[in-house]
């Protein structure tokens, strides 16, 4: 993933353009908890459609595809070390690390607007007419 090359304090400004010399790719160790489907996990992966939000704070989010995982960060025991294997077998050293994001699936829900729904509760009970029996 790409994560920001400055510290947080020294990010541009919201709405700024940001210089791909300002971003650095990392390979890391993420975990991955919850429902999902394998396969359009896979191919999203493949597709290179992962991406971290909000990468330098302590709970980031990792998209992939169209599903958003929530996370933090988090030592392992003892070192990751992120090999690859060439044509010949041969393996090559990619990464050694002992950070890794661990995150779950994120189950969004609707947020309802107590003050709209009310309002809305009030709009339907006066449009229906009240039957009110004729005084004699």
């Amino acid at each position: 993933f790409r994560m920001p090359r400055k510290s947080a304090a020294q990010q541009p400004a919201a709405g700024s353009s940001t210089s791909d010399d300002e971003w650095e790719e990392q390979i890391m160790i993420a975990e991955v908890d919850g429902v999902l489907d394998a396969q359009i996990f896979r191919d999203a992966v493949e597709a290179e459609n992962v991406n971290i939000r909000r990468p330098g704070t302590s709970n980031p989010i990792m998209q992939v595809g169209n599903s958003l995982y929530t996370g933090h960060w988090s030592k392992a025991v003892g070192t990751h070390i992120i090999l690859q294997a060439d044509n010949n077998q041969h393996l090559k050293v990619l990464s050694v690390n002992q950070k890794m994001l661990k995150t779950e699936k994120a189950l969004l829900t609707a947020v309802v607007d107590k003050d709209a729904a009310a309002a809305a509760a009030a709009a339907a009970t006066s449009k229906s007419p009240s039957k009110v029996a004729p005084k004699h």
